[in-house]
């Protein structure tokens, strides 16, 4: 665990607790009266303050524990973790989104992919038996992650893994959904087998596949979301195969083990409830990479060369427009570029095509074009007519580069936009560097984000990005290798849409594994999606905390997560102290993410009193925090520390004393005659007086300084009132009147009046 020197203080819980407010009035706050506790942000209290300028992340859990350990479940926390995924999510319509992480892990035959989710502030392990392998005695690889279902309840897992059902054992890709209720997980799709209940996604499931990205969402708005997959796979004649991009999307059956009848690439009984269809406008076959007799749906550019590494997300309107983002690389035998080009699609709806989709390439110069991927002349759609087409649909910031490892994510700069596709992906930058580079859609293009300029340091060489929102914050995650150490680094943009800036969050980066090939992916607990309006209603109120998993170079390769905390909580002296009153101040470095900012307060160091709650937008400069308390006691000690939250961790200051000043006494007036008659059989005296808050109030005669008469009224409120005294049996003459008022911290106001008896 990362330890940061500006820290002054510790993650102690999940969430803040709840404390009996003993210093709070809540009826007579709503009158509006004195000495009640009025928690609440003055104007302007937060300001700007000079300072270190940094981030901070924490451990999940602080202690350190790795994600991979859990020896029940067969995660031996001394065998090597592999590729991992993680997503923001929850099984729990309006709850807090957490971690879920999805990891390979070695075991004693072979390697498992497990699911974990960071839960009451400990990772748990999800599904009994824990492991999704479809043959536990197979090497599972490359899982990914996301929700769908309901209000995005389900969790999906996608992964690759060998079958020895399929010709050579090929490599086939597998989907699984997570029942939550039974905490089991499905595997899910059409049986691919003759009765084996193998539910591949493959389109054909003799050849080697890998590398799926699963992401949920619907096509049509307020539908619950499903699973679409996007992969690669070998494809084309048996001497010539090449890996192209393909995406299938699952269709919910009324009934588990009924027939995917219709369905491509495979009729067979549905495997609990779900069938895969492909989506897209046939382009290749196996046996030929061009569009004569084409039977399945590749996304590549260029159908002759390899293209790779897939990732996909659902944006626009009501995020209901698929999008993938993959590269290609390799030879051409098309006469198109050779070096490695990003490419982006988006499906569109289309009765006549396989699936209900084709797909249709965007890029840098595709403003104004529709560059469907289809079966025309001369190899596949308009953006392989030539090199100049090629480019104009690349994402590449030159073309002519290596780029690679894109990512995607669905997000806006501003609430009340719709979303659009954020790319990150590595580019060569010379001298055997590369840079992260982030491109976003702009109506029918792509334009490069951060002024064209890569985010990472082009002194070193980076590698491996992802992207993932923070509501309305794009968070980026990547590699460096700096003195020959592989690092990972994080950072954001501040600013929002009108002046968007980069704040690196981790100036040192996180020493991770050494295989560079495994990313550090990064998402938070309010995720861009329709369920919270792109992030600007987060699930739960949440704040948005980021947070990221990377595996750590060694033997055994350890898997660890961290989320963003604040890296700098000090409580500072209150100011403007009077009897009852003071504004309680603190110094809070909010550490590149939203935070919450209280103050506890409490007559003893057990405290027991919370303030009100500021929020602090995401920044990495310390800001003074100011908010105002009423109601204490006067002449008295107050022990006070500040509190920040983040969505995942609690983090508290140091103890201050804060001792109030002696009270003010209570106003008194008082109005009575200064010559009363005593005739009468019952002769009184009227008392006029009023107080300026609630007190008691006592009233007396007193005659060469012994008290002849006297009257206490308690509990009087603020305003005038009126009492009387009995005069019967009194003699004429001078005689003085007290009126004494006195409050509920023993503060008191007294009046003395002459007055003269007669008959």
């Amino acid at each position: 665990m990362r330890r940061h020197a500006t820290r002054s203080s510790t993650i102690v819980d999940a969430r803040p607790e709840n404390h009996e407010e003993d210093l709070v009035d809540k009826r007579a706050f709503k009158r509006g009266r004195r000495r009640i506790v009025r928690l609440m942000v003055a104007s302007g209290a937060t300001l700007a303050l000079a300072g270190a300028a940094n981030a901070a992340l924490q451990g999940l859990p602080p202690n350190g524990t790795q994600v991979n350990d859990d020896p029940a479940a067969s995660i031996d926390p001394h065998r090597s973790a592999g590729a991992v995924d993680v997503q923001g999510g929850t099984v729990k319509p309006g709850a807090l989104q957490v971690p879920w992480a999805t990891f390979e892990q070695k075991t004693t035959s072979a390697q498992q992919i497990f699911v974990r989710a960071f839960k009451q502030g400990v990772w748990q392990t999800q599904g009994f038996p824990a492991s999704l392998n479809i043959d536990p005695t197979k090497e599972a690889e490359g899982p990914s992650i996301d929700f769908a279902g309901p209000g995005r309840t389900v969790p999906w897992v996608s992964w690759y893994e060998p079958n020895s059902h399929f010709p050579g054992g090929a490599r086939n890709i597998f989907a699984s959904r997570f029942n939550a209720a039974a905490n089991l997980w499905l595997p899910s799709g059409q049986d691919r087998t003759a009765g084996s209940k193998v539910p591949s996604l493959n389109i054909n499931t003799d050849r080697d596949a890998e590398d799926p990205s699963v992401f949920g969402g619907a096509a049509v708005a307020g539908a619950d979301p499903v699973p679409w997959v996007t992969w690669q796979e070998k494809d084309g004649p048996s001497l010539g195969q090449k890996d192209q991009i393909f995406v299938s999307r699952a269709v919910k059956q009324a009934a588990g083990g009924t027939p995917c009848t219709g369905f491509v690439p495979g009729s067979g009984a549905n495997v609990n409830g779900f069938c895969w269809q492909e989506v897209g406008i046939p382009r290749v076959s196996t046996t030929s990479l061009g569009q004569s007799g084409a039977t399945d749906s590749s996304l590549n550019v260029d159908t002759s060369r390899d293209g790779v590494e897939p990732d996909g997300a659902f944006t626009g309107p009501n995020d209901t427009v698929p999008w993938v983002v993959w590269y290609e690389k390799g030879s051409s035998a098309n006469g198109l570029r050779p070096n490695e080009m990003v490419f982006a699609a988006k499906a569109v709806k289309d009765v006549t095509v396989r699936g209900g989709f084709k797909f249709v390439a965007v890029g840098n110069g595709t403003a104004g074009q529709v560059n469907v991927l289809d079966a025309s002349a001369p190899h596949g759609g308009n953006c392989s007519t030539s090199q100049t087409a090629e480019k104009a649909c690349s994402l590449n910031n030159d073309p002519t580069a290596d780029a690679e490892d894109p990512r995607v994510a669905a997000g806006s700069l501003a609430p009340g936009k719709p979303t659009v596709p954020w790319v990150v992906w590595s580019e060569d930058i010379g001298g055997g560097r590369h840079g992260i580079f982030i491109s976003r859609l702009v109506g029918d293009h792509f334009e490069l984000f951060n002024h064209g300029q890569p985010i990472s340091n082009i002194v070193n060489d980076s590698s491996v990005p992802d992207i993932a929102f923070s509501g309305h914050i794009p968070y980026i995650t990547w590699h460096e290798h700096v003195g020959g150490v592989d690092r990972t680094f994080t950072g954001h943009f501040e600013g929002g849409a009108v002046a968007p800036v980069f704040r690196l969050d981790t100036p040192l980066g996180i020493p991770t594994a050494g295989d560079v090939a495994q990313r550090s992916p990064v998402s938070s607990t309010c995720t861009a999606n329709p369920t919270n309006a792109d992030g600007t209603t987060c699930q739960a109120a949440a704040l948005g905390t980021p947070f990221l998993l990377r595996t750590a170079a060694g033997s055994p390769q350890r898997l660890f997560a961290h989320a963003y905390a604040p890296s700098l909580v000090q409580t500072l002296a209150a100011r403007a102290v009077t009897d009852s009153h003071a504004i309680l101040r603190a110094l809070v470095n909010p550490g590149g993410a939203p935070v919450a900012v209280h103050f506890e307060l409490g007559r003893t160091a057990a405290f027991g009193v919370a303030s009100a709650t500021v929020r602090l937008p995401a920044g990495v400069a310390p800001r003074l925090v100011e908010i105002p308390v009423a109601n204490l006691h006067p002449s008295a000690f107050y022990h006070v520390r500040v509190v920040v939250t983040t969505d995942l961790g609690t983090f508290r200051g140091t103890d201050r004393l804060l001792h109030t000043a002696h009270n003010r006494p209570p106003v008194l007036h008082v109005r009575v005659a200064r010559r009363v008659s005593l005739a009468g059989r019952h002769p009184r005296l009227r008392v006029t007086f009023s107080v300026s808050e609630r007190s008691t109030v006592t009233v007396g005669l007193l005659r060469h300084g012994h008290v002849v008469r006297s009257k206490v009224v308690r509990g009087v409120r603020s305003g005038s009132h009126v009492t009387f005294l009995g005069l019967r049996g009194l003699a004429a003459g001078r005689i003085t009147l007290r009126v004494t008022a006195r409050d509920a911290f023993g503060a008191r106001t007294r009046i003395l009046r002459s007055l003269r008896l007669h008959h």
